[in-house]
């Protein structure tokens, strides 16, 4: 059995590492002029490649069992923005809208979801109780951030659909179903978490 130490180590260096590389992504949009196909080309898209098999780790943490997250919902996730950058996204230009607002979405997540978890651990590993405020806000962002990103996934699909491929207007119908239990796995989490914060409140009020 991994100690909690060891556990808190593993989790701080990974959520650490996969929130540094979706701020280089971020960095890249703010440097970069990305609306320009060679740029977005030759400096957006393999910043993204590296996050996206950066945030691979998540997957092993979950079936390690360093987090509650369930492995099958962790791989869904990944997996399925794997795929829509490495087969989907070459088949549009870099710089087309749909792809520039998904990976931002995406980008915009990663600092917020794995800065907070990195945050807290090394609270934990530091010895000091972790602060509910990290996670609280990790629970409010990323809720606002996920569908709008997962919404820029399907338009990428129907973009690439009207190039053409008249088969991927089935994929693009798929995309809320695969949307909707992530989406409630996420919410699930937030209103665990805001329960449990109002039950010490009132525990605490009544002692």
């Amino acid at each position: 059995m991994i100690s909690p130490k060891i556990k808190q180590f593993f989790l701080f260096i990974g959520n650490s590492t996969i929130a540094v590389a979706w701020i280089c992504v971020i960095w890249t949009y703010l440097k970069k002029r990305v609306t320009d196909e060679h740029t977005c080309s030759n400096f957006l898209r393999p910043k993204t490649v590296l996050a996206l098999l950066v945030s691979g780790i998540e997957i092993l943490n979950s079936i390690l069992g360093l987090t509650k997250s369930k492995p099958h919902q962790v791989i869904l996730f990944s997996v399925t923005r794997a795929a829509v950058e490495l087969l989907l996204a070459p088949l549009i230009p870099c710089n087309a809208p749909e792809h520039l607002w998904t990976v931002g979405c995406w980008a915009l997540d990663g600092p917020f979801r794995f800065g907070c978890f990195g945050i807290d651990s090394f609270m934990t590993l530091c010895g000091f109780e972790a602060r509910p405020i990290i996670k609280s806000i990790r629970y409010t962002v990323s809720p606002l951030i996920f569908p709008l990103g997962a919404g820029g996934e399907m338009f990428m699909v129907l973009r690439a659909a009207r190039d053409g491929r008249p088969g991927l207007y089935f994929a693009a119908s798929l995309w809320p179903i695969f949307f909707y239990p992530l989406m409630m796995q996420l919410l699930n989490q937030r209103k665990k978490h805001f329960e449990r914060l109002k039950a010490a409140k009132m525990e605490k009020k009544s002692n």
